[in-house]
């Protein structure tokens, strides 16, 4: 809410009546706000204070995908500031008042200035319109062309002016006479405004209830973009009884008008589905009664009440003593005596979550809000937004379905719904209907397996009549179900109750025996698999690392990374440009709690496949109280203080969050925060994926899945890898970066700088395969050592003129010759060091080697300036 004591005072005690003359909550807030005086935006926006509240969204990666339309009221002042760009499609400057009589503007209210269409602007996320309201002489205004064509003319420059995005036409009260001028006009200004302004949109309201059947959609719906219900005043302020403000389905028997009879009324008219928005009232209706029984009669006109104002309970009588649910309507009560008996409907942050799922279950393009502000102070709103109107929505795993007139009420005529219901990570949904009844042959009820109405319909498939379908299981993670009724009969309709299985078993991975020892490039073969019924595999990655008789590395140029810091000293390959980092011998450690930017760096090449899996463990500790640390991927300049073009996963211990960021031209910009629970000092394992091709980074942390997000532009470049941290000590061993392969992959053995494995050992080679599935179970990891005889390759061992044998042995070896020759002998140990020597004349000559510990040495003859090796293996 606005906390400024003028404000206050306008909109917590005015008494907002909406009688006989106002046609809707817009006409009658607008001219009270007016009566006021300084009815500019510039005014209020000086004058008031935003709410200082921190953005609670976890989830700022979400993209929407439906239409989220806010008016903002120039009343409503800077509540602008805590407006969530990100999940408003549309901000619509409320409003151009049209003089009927010559098209010109009564007021625009400041449009031109205004710091909220300014803010609009500059988000880059939101189309900006302005509305446009007339709420009287019609006759006059429909009967002037001239007037007509100035106020198209005015509102493309007022357009074209502000580098805005459209308009939206609010003409309220129109008769029917005037049916046809309405439709003439939208169809001309939507023309004149898409010719001017290309991209540009036109949207007009819709009423609760079209009482005068004043829309033609068959005309308009090819040219205007949006058509948008004002799904509010169904029980207005001087109705003789109370009820809800925006009930989603039949609140009472007798009249049954909600906001589900609204959108098949609509659609029914030829509103295409995907323009078709449903308006919500972020207020609700009070009003003095005659009794505590709800529904009441009212002894007195209602006033409105904002959300905030509920919310912030100042009075006291909006408490949970003096709370009831309805739950055939899905509205809030608020019932209490203040020295008068009060009833109070409205639609808190459960409710309109409920009408968001009938958005999504409805199919239509979105929601409304009136009025942008009116929940300044609290996120619960915007919350409800990005779980339900973006790409981040998932049906939960467990939940009632029913018809559209509600789980008690009867459905409507000229129904024709499709919807599906499809749990995050469900392999199977189990289905359970409690009740039955539609019109016999003419309404009908289909499932279909799947999540689409071309998958196989379920034994039985369409129902109808007053019988039970049967218990399901579907053999999919998706139910699709489509309703359908004729005009005449309604009935009750249908409930049933649905519980999704979740995959929680880990898919498996498998490598094939290399060939031992590998003398040369070979093929490994992966066997991957998820349970019976799984949600399948989604992730293949795989490692391949070289033993240099030290360490294990990777050739960090081919895609795969890994240091495990168990050598007590910092690899060349990594860069210290800030901080002070030490290895202890078992993990790499940055002890600097000063520094707010460390940065040790090591190249990695991510530019030849589409996914890659970094895994590391990490302890974050320390005395500071904004501990902070976390990983740079796909840097391409580690270098810069934020590494150039990059994305970083933050872990905030200390405000338990998860962070994801994206950096563009060294400057970083938070895309996701995620609430999550931290121990101090306490080792976790983190695996990271990216995907080049879609986007989405995806985390885990001791293998239990996180979070995600998707960046719509995805970096494609990665040169290096960081460690990063800001005033903790920051621990981390066994970093491995992984890389997307197939069932078949080639392991390049060999010196060349460019091989996978380039050193010979017993073991020299090791590959690594992790397998992730759709259901977020990560595998066990499976590995493959690789012995390697860099020292004799396959041409070599063709071409060897003596033997050697036993081979293996516990205590002596023969070699035999074809001649007698004067020859040189050395066995060597792997690390090169010689350890026998002989001079051989004879054509046969038995060496003891028993003094030898058990292992893989390499017998080299030397004959004539020609040097010949074998591999010899002492038990």
């Amino acid at each position: 809410m606005i906390k400024n004591i003028l404000f206050v005072i306008l909109v917590s005690f005015v008494v907002l009546n909406l009688n006989a003359q106002y046609t809707s909550v817009h006409h009658q807030q607008l001219d009270y706000y007016n009566s006021l005086g300084n009815a500019e935006a510039s005014f209020y926006e000086k004058n008031t204070i935003a709410v200082n509240y921190p953005n609670s969204s976890n989830k700022a990666g979400c993209a929407l995908n439906k239409t989220v339309y806010g008016w903002h009221p120039y009343w409503v002042g800077s509540a602008y500031l805590n407006y969530n760009w990100n999940l408003l499609s549309h901000f619509s400057f409320f409003s151009y008042e049209v003089d009927a009589a010559t098209g010109n503007a009564n007021s625009t209210h400041g449009w031109a200035t205004s710091a909220a269409v300014d803010a609009a602007l500059a988000s880059g996320n939101t189309k900006v319109t302005l509305t446009v309201t007339l709420f009287s002489n019609h006759a006059t205004f429909f009967s002037s062309p001239t007037a007509q064509q100035t106020l198209i003319t005015n509102l493309i420059n007022l357009i074209q002016s502000r580098g805005a995005h459209g308009v939206n036409i609010d003409i309220e009260g129109l008769p029917s006479a005037n049916k046809n001028d309405f439709t003439n006009f939208m169809i001309s200004l939507a023309n004149q405004m898409h010719a001017a302004i290309p991209n540009s949109e036109v949207s007009t309201v819709l009423y609760a209830v079209d009482w005068n059947n004043v829309f033609d959609f068959s005309s308009m719906a090819s040219v205007v973009d949006q058509f948008i219900i004002m799904g509010y005043d169904y029980y207005w302020s001087g109705s003789s009884s109370t009820g809800p403000n925006d009930p989603l389905y039949h609140f009472d028997v007798s009249y049954n008008f909600s906001l589900s009879k609204s959108i098949t009324y609509y659609l029914n008219k030829g509103c295409p589905k995907d323009k078709l928005i449903l308006g919500l009232p972020y207020y609700g209706r009070e009003w003095s009664t005659s009794s505590v029984t709800v529904p009441s009669s009212t002894t007195a006109s209602g006033n409105a009440k904002i959300y905030n104002d509920v919310k912030d309970n100042i009075s006291g009588n909006y408490s949970l003593t003096n709370y009831a649910y309805d739950t055939d309507s899905y509205s809030d009560i608020y019932v209490f005596n203040n020295g008068t008996q009060k009833q109070c409907f409205i639609s808190l942050e459960n409710s309109i979550i409920k009408r968001l799922e009938h958005i999504n279950t409805s199919g239509i393009g979105g929601m409304g809000i009136w009025a942008l502000g009116y929940d300044d102070g609290y996120t619960e709103l915007w919350d409800a937004i990005e779980n339900n109107m973006t790409d981040c929505f998932s049906n939960p795993c467990s939940g009632e379905i029913h018809d559209f007139g509600g789980p008690t009420k009867n459905y409507y005529d000229n129904e024709n719904y499709t919807w599906t219901i499809q749990p995050k990570g469900a392999t199977s949904i189990a289905l359970s209907f409690t009740s039955f009844d539609v019109e016999t042959d003419f309404d009908y009820l289909y499932i279909y397996d799947g999540n689409t109405d071309l998958a196989p319909q379920i034994s039985g498939s369409p129902f109808t009549g007053t019988t039970l379908p049967p218990d399901f299981n579907s053999t999919t993670g998706a139910i699709t179900f489509k309703f359908t009724s004729d005009n005449l009969t309604t009935k009750s309709g249908f409930t049933a109750n649905y519980t999704c299985i979740i995959d929680t078993i880990k898919p498996t991975t498998q490598i094939s025996l290399a060939p031992n020892p590998a003398v040369s490039n070979f093929s490994s073969t992966f066997t991957d698999a998820d349970n019976l019924g799984g949600s399948g595999v989604k992730h293949q990655f795989y490692q391949v690392a070289d033993h240099n008789g030290t360490e294990w590395f990777s050739n960090d140029q081919n895609g795969f990374f890994n240091d495990e810091f168990n050598n007590g000293t910092i690899h060349s390959n990594w860069i210290d440009s800030s901080g002070v980092w030490n290895n202890s011998g078992v993990y790499i450690s940055q002890t600097d709690e000063s520094n707010s930017n460390t940065n040790i760096y090591a190249s990695c090449n991510q530019n030849g496949y589409n996914k890659y899996l970094y895994n590391y463990q990490m302890q974050i500790s320390g005395s500071g109280a904004n501990k902070r640390a976390g990983f740079h991927y796909m840097c391409d300049d580690a270098s810069q203080p934020n590494r150039g073009n990059s994305y970083f996963i933050w872990f905030r211990q200390d405000d338990a969050k998860l962070q994801f960021y994206k950096v563009v031209n060294d400057t970083f910009s938070l895309e996701k925060d995620v609430s999550i629970t931290y121990n101090a000092n306490q080792w976790y394992d983190i695996k990271i994926v990216y995907d080049k091709i879609t986007g989405e980074t995806e985390v885990w942390m001791d293998d239990d899945f996180v979070s995600s997000w998707i960046d719509v532009s995805p970096l494609t470049i990665g040169n290096h890898i960081s460690l990063r941290s800001g005033n903790c000590i920051y621990d981390v061993e066994n970093l491995r970066v992984y890389k997307n392969r197939t069932a078949t992959e080639l392991i390049n053995v060999g010196s060349n700088p460019s091989d996978d494995i380039r050193y010979s050992g017993t073991p020299a080679g090791r590959i690594n395969s992790i397998v992730i599935d759709n259901a977020y179970n990560v595998s066990v990891l499976a590995t493959e050592f690789v012995n390697v005889d860099l020292t004799t390759s396959l041409e070599e061992l063709n071409n060897i003129d003596f033997e050697v044998y036993p081979n293996p042995t516990n205590h002596n070896i023969t070699v035999s010759f074809n001649d007698n020759q004067n020859r040189d002998i050395r066995i060597s140990n792997i690390g090169g060091k010689t350890l026998i020597t002989q001079k051989i004349v004879a054509k046969k000559q038995t060496i003891n080697v028993s003094d030898l510990v058990p292992g893989i040495y390499f017998l080299k003859v030397k004959s004539n300036n020609e040097l010949k090796t074998i591999k010899l293996i002492k038990q």
